[in-house]
Order: C-alpha cells, then sequence, then structure tokens
C-alpha cells in the first residue's frame, strides 16, 4: 500500500490477528474522508499490494462479516520445503538441461518446459552452478511492481555496507529485503572473507528456490506476518544466536507506508530485545531506550516522517547508489542518489569515503557530503537533497538555492511563484485550512466523549455488581 495520501489514513492496531486475512497475510485498517464533510469510514485492505490486480481483498470495517480466516488463508501454495526439493533435483541435471523463466522466476524440471516456452516466456539456458549462488543476477528484478520495487544496490554501494558492518564490529545481519546485502555476505563468508552471518526476510519467494530455511523466510515487511510457521521459527532462531550483535538492514519500497514499517521494525527489534533481557538476570541493566540497530533506506525526503516515528533515528549523509535505476545512480544525476542511510547507530560511528568526497565536520562531529557546507549560524550542516543551502538571516534559517526570500509572503520561495496563494490542504474532516485531520478537534471531542460513554457503562455495571453482592 502506499504512503499516507489524499484523504486516507492507516489506523494503527495493537493486534493484527484480529484483521481479516488476505493471501499476504492480516490485512490492516484503513479510514477514508470525505472532504469538508467531516464524515469518514473505515475499511480493511491487503497490506502489501494497492493494485487490484495484485490482491483485490476490500472489506468495508462496518459490515458484518463471518470469523474467522479459513476461507482466505496463505498464498504459498508451494512451501518453501517443496522448493528446495525442486532445487536438488535442478541440481543434478546436467548443463544441458538446466533452465530458468526469468518471467515466472523458476528453476525448471524436464516437465515444466510445457507451460514456459517463448514468446510469452523469456528462458535462461544452460544455467551453471555458480550462477545458482547469485539470485541478483540469475532473477530478473520486479521493478514493476510497486510493493517489490527491485531496486539492486550497486557494487559500491555494498562494498561499503559490508565493510561498515564489519567495523561495528556486528556478527548476524537480518536483511529485511535486502537480497543483494544477503548474496554478498553468503559469498564472502563461504569464502572465508568475513566472519559475518545473515538471514533473508523478503516478499519475494523466489529466493526460496535457492536458499535453505537456516537463511531465508518469506515475510511481509508491512505486517509482520511469516508465510509459514517455519520461517518464523527460524528467523527468531537466527536472532536468538546472534543477540547482541545483531543489526536489522532494510530497503523498503519507496511508496510503503512508514506507519506499517515502522510498526513491523519495532517488533522484530523487540523480540530481539527479548532475548537479551534472558540472558541478563539483573533486568535493571537493561536500558528502556536500547533498541536494535538498524539501517534503514529511504529517500531523504521522507526524513521527517521516519525521525518522527521511529525513535533515536537519524539521517546520514551517504548517497545509495543502485545499478537498475536510473533516478538512484549519483553518476546520472547532478545533485545524486536521492536515497539515504537512516540509523538510530550514533552518526559519529559512520566513516564515509573520502575519496566520493565526503568529509569529517569536527562542529557536527559526523561526515558530510561535499555540497554540505557547515553553517554557523545554524550550528550544522544543513544540506539534504545534494545542493549546497544558503542560509537566510530573515527566515532565520537554511534554505534551498532555488529559493529566495520573498516580503511579501514573508517566506523563502520560489521566484516563480504566486504570493498569496495558499497550498489546498487542510482538514478532510472539518474542512479548516488551519490544520490538518490528525489534529481535528472535532476527532478529538469525539474520542473524549467515546471514552466517557464506556466509562459511565462500566461504572454502571459496578455498582449494579455492588448493588447485588449486598441483596445476596
Amino acid at each position: 500500500m502506499a504512503a499516507n495520501t489524499g484523504n486516507i489514513d492507516l489506523i494503527q492496531s495493537r493486534d493484527l490477528s484480529r484483521h481479516p486475512f488476505c493471501t499476504h497475510g492480516p490485512t490492516l485498517l484503513f479510514k477514508r474522508y470525505d472532504t469538508g464533510k467531516g464524515e469518514s469510514r473505515s475499511f480493511y485492505a491487503c497490506s502489501a499490494f494497492r493494485n487490484k490486480k495484485d490482491c483485490d481483498f476490500f472489506r468495508w470495517a462496518d459490515e458484518k462479516y463471518k470469523e474467522g480466516r479459513d476461507n482466505v488463508k496463505r498464498d504459498t501454495l508451494i512451501t518453501h520445503h517443496l522448493q528446495r526439493k525442486r532445487y536438488h533435483k535442478f541440481k543434478k541435471l546436467p548443463r544441458c538441461g538446466r533452465h530458468v523463466c526469468c518471467s515466472c522466476g523458476l528453476l525448471m524440471l524436464p516437465g515444466d518446459h510445457v507451460n514456459h516456452k517463448p514468446p510469452d516466456h523469456v528462458l535462461r539456458c544452460r544455467v551453471g552452478l555458480k550462477l545458482l549462488k547469485r539470485p541478483s543476477e540469475l532473477f530478473v528484478p520486479l521493478e514493476n511492481n510497486k510493493t517489490f520495487a527491485q531496486y539492486l544496490f550497486s557494487k559500491k554501494s555494498v562494498e561499503f555496507i559490508m565493510e561498515t558492518l564489519e567495523r561495528l564490529c556486528f556478527s548476524s545481519i537480518l536483511c529485511v529485503g535486502t537480497p543483494r546485502i544477503h548474496e554478498a555476505v553468503q559469498q564472502k563468508s563461504k569464502a572465508g572473507q568475513t566472519s559475518l552471518k545473515s538471514f533473508l526476510l523478503d516478499l519475494d519467494e523466489r529466493h526460496g528456490q535457492l536458499y535453505p530455511p537456516s537463511k531465508y523466510a518469506k515475510y511481509n515487511m508491512f505486517n509482520n506476518h511469516f508465510f509459514e510457521d517455519s520461517g518464523q521459527e527460524n528467523a527468531f532462531n537466527f536472532l536468538k544466536d546472534g543477540k547482541h550483535n545483531t543489526v536489522i538492514i532494510t530497503d523498503p519500497p519507496f511508496g510503503g507506508m512508514v506507519d506499517a514499517l515502522v510498526a513491523s521494525f519495532l517488533k522484530l527489534s523487540s523480540v530481539l530485545n527479548n532475548y537479551k533481557q534472558q540472558l541478563c538476570q539483573d533486568q535493571e541493566n537493561i536500558s528502556t531506550s536500547e533498541r536494535t540497530p538498524i539501517l534503514w533506506f529511504f529517500p531523504y525526503f521522507m526524513e521527517s516522517r521516519i525521525v518522527s516515528q521511529y525513535p533515536g533515528m537519524t539521517m546520514l549523509d551517504y548517497k545509495v547508489d543502485y545499478d537498475n535505476h536510473n533516478l538512484y545512480k549519483n553518476e546520472k544525476k547532478q545533485k545524486g542518489s536521492p536515497v539515504r542511510i537512516f540509523t538510530n547507530i550514533p552518526p559519529e560511528k559512520f566513516v564515509l569515503p573520502k575519496d566520493q568526497g565526503y568529509w569529517f565536520c569536527n562542529d557536527c562531529k559526523r561526515y558530510s557530503s561535499k555540497e554540505n557546507v557547515h553553517c554557523d549560524a545554524c550550528r550544522s550542516c544543513t544540506s539534504k537533497d545534494g545542493t549546497t543551502y544558503v542560509h537566510c538571516d530573515i527566515c532565520m534559517r537554511c534554505v534551498k538555492p532555488s529559493k529566495v526570500h520573498c516580503y511579501t509572503c514573508m517566506i523563502c520561495d520560489l521566484k516563480d511563484h504566486v504570493c498569496g496563494r495558499k497550498a489546498k490542504t487542510g482538514c478532510h474532516i472539518c474542512g479548516n485550512m488551519d490544520h490538518k485531520r490528525r489534529d481535528c478537534p472535532t476527532v478529538h471531542e469525539k474520542k473524549v466523549q467515546r471514552k466517557g460513554k464506556r466509562k459511565r457503562l462500566r461504572d454502571k455495571d459496578d455498582s449494579h455488581n455492588k448493588f447485588l453482592k449486598t441483596t445476596s
């Protein structure tokens, strides 16, 4: 699903297992607002897909339906165990008989050729065994799908991430939607070039053919759903073995809901923290602010959403480079890639490559990009988008170089902006333009009224129970 846009909000739920299920796990609850009318209606929809062609599940929350979820369960028609059996049969075939359907991502056995013929299917023939260790080269990335959005890290970015994790003395990596990092760890580990261990959680079930259950589990990061109980058990065992030296690395689709992603990552973090507490006899020694280290790759313009919803997160200046996307390649864009690393690890611990122009700011105690000049007035390196920001003495802050101060609007804006024009945003509930729907006083009043009504009902029940006790 997309991030919160237009007149739709995600409604957070403590227990998603009470929600109806679609084929991608428990659905999420959304609320749709009618602009200016003050009316809203909640509905359940797929957590992962917003295109009805991929998942057409939709149900109004106020409609009655039969309890249970037996009619819509899991889409693991082929379990991980069966995928591995196919893999071992595939390996035993002679090279002349080892073919892969790139369209379906299937390791083809002799009987599969009937249903996978060109031109409807693109085949890769005579696949060598070494290529089975490099899924990112074997399978075609699912770029068109907004849920998968498989844009793969460049070799330069992978090397930087691997070197950084080793420098920070991590031993285990939980890769949530980062198959190329997982692949690099597996290759270097087998060659004896690293002591790092990794486990891949990914919605793309093609990886289940190549990775054993101890290395991969099918997982939906938008609702923290494991498609097989064995997959969850293996993932938790990996976290248990890693304990204090585990880091979560995630590269979600950039159209994904930050609210839902944060909820899932915090749940994975809590699982690991529970294992840490089990090792500590005196639980008072464990800081309540301690969280599992995480590296989250996301565009810089989502900084406010991530920082506000995930406690302790900061954005690094490192521009993450991708192989198969022109907008995310540093050499293809004047400002460089817009993707950054968000982390709850102290920024000063990250050593960014000086040969790429990064420099250490003694005032900020962290590395900045070459165009990010320290501002003495703001007391920080203020650039976000790959340009050198300019300080405005009137606004008392740094702004993008494309903006100038407008003495009519009394703000910094684009040179060709129309003075006095207000953005067409406001509250979808009451229609006022001075606040957003999340801050609408109407919603707050309704919540207070509901709480008061529930309290009066409880008090009434308590008084009735006391009366029955005195008369019995």
